[in-house]
């Protein structure tokens, strides 16, 4: 999460409806944060090919109903750090957080997607669960030290291995790993979420110090050597691309266990902009507010 709950975004996504986290959903104050909100979807729409999935399919890839949430709706569970890989100290905790993810969003988007009648079995359910995934896939790059290592070994363009459907941690370089984040240790935006001795043992680097979620970040502010980009710049390029490879990989998932046509019918229909109150505490709406 990254926004305080008194933040607002002008973003040209739905208009959302103000309540409490707590009230309606009863989750406890958040501890994880993510690509900041606007970014998210900033990486979502390039990464998607606007020929194969349009506005209305957009609307609730971006923000739709739980579990998925949806690229940016899944900001508003920020409690659980397997959305975000936050908290992650070795490869095997990133895949095992992906996992979870997995497993949890993957039937929502299979079972959603079936075809049924002249439609969708649930539609919004299954755009807002590959939403889910991608947000999860986005911030492998903004929270982990994929970039760092991509500069140490002089690769700047390499995608890191799959993390969906399964994801092997021996695939990934071993010094891997995401920042420590705590609410506890957060009053204000941007939520700083470390200790101030700094991250307690065995973590590395707070979420704080590591995170490329924007421009202006610690990390994502420092330039790239050799090149006019700063690591969050690397980090939203690496997403993007890994974006469409997720996009592909889950489109021809969904055709080969449900057909083309819900394929089809999953990417290139929608319905009505998706009302989420929980995401006050991320995202105040849209439409010049």
């Amino acid at each position: 999460m990254t926004m305080s709950r008194r933040a607002r975004i002008s973003l040209s996504i739905c208009a959302v409806a103000i309540t409490t986290v707590g009230t309606l959903f009863g989750f406890s104050p958040p501890k994880a944060q993510a690509f900041f909100v606007q970014n998210h979807e900033m990486i979502t729409r390039n990464a998607l090919p606007p020929d194969q999935v349009n506005g209305e399919a957009m609307l609730q890839i971006l923000v739709g109903p739980p579990p998925g949430g949806g690229a940016v709706g899944s900001d508003a569970f920020a409690t659980e750090d397997w959305r975000h890989l936050d908290n992650s100290i070795t490869p095997f905790d990133i895949c095992a957080r992906a996992q979870i993810a997995w497993n949890v969003f993957s039937p929502v988007l299979l079972g959603g997607s079936q075809l049924a009648g002249a439609g969708l079995a649930n539609g919004p359910a299954a755009r807002a669960a590959f939403g889910g995934l991608l947000h999860t896939q986005q911030d492998l790059y903004a929270h982990s030290n994929w970039v760092e290592d991509n500069i140490a070994a002089g690769d700047l363009n390499r995608i890191a291995p799959q993390i969906f459907p399964s994801c092997n941690p021996f695939e990934f370089p071993a010094d891997l790993h995401t920042g420590f984040f705590n609410m506890d240790f957060s009053q204000e935006f941007p939520l700083q979420g470390c200790p101030p001795g700094g991250p307690p043992p065995p973590f590395q680097e707070c979420h704080l110090s590591l995170n490329k979620d924007g421009p202006d970040t610690l990390r994502g502010s420092q330039l790239v050597p050799g090149t006019n980009m700063n690591m969050y710049d690397l980090a939203a390029q690496l997403a993007t691309t890994a974006s469409t490879n997720l996009y592909s990989q889950m489109r021809g998932l969904v055709a080969t266990n449900n057909g083309e046509n819900a394929a089809a019918m999953l990417f290139q229909s929608g319905g009505p902009e998706w009302v989420y109150p929980a995401l006050e505490a991320v995202y105040q709406g849209t439409g010049g507010g």
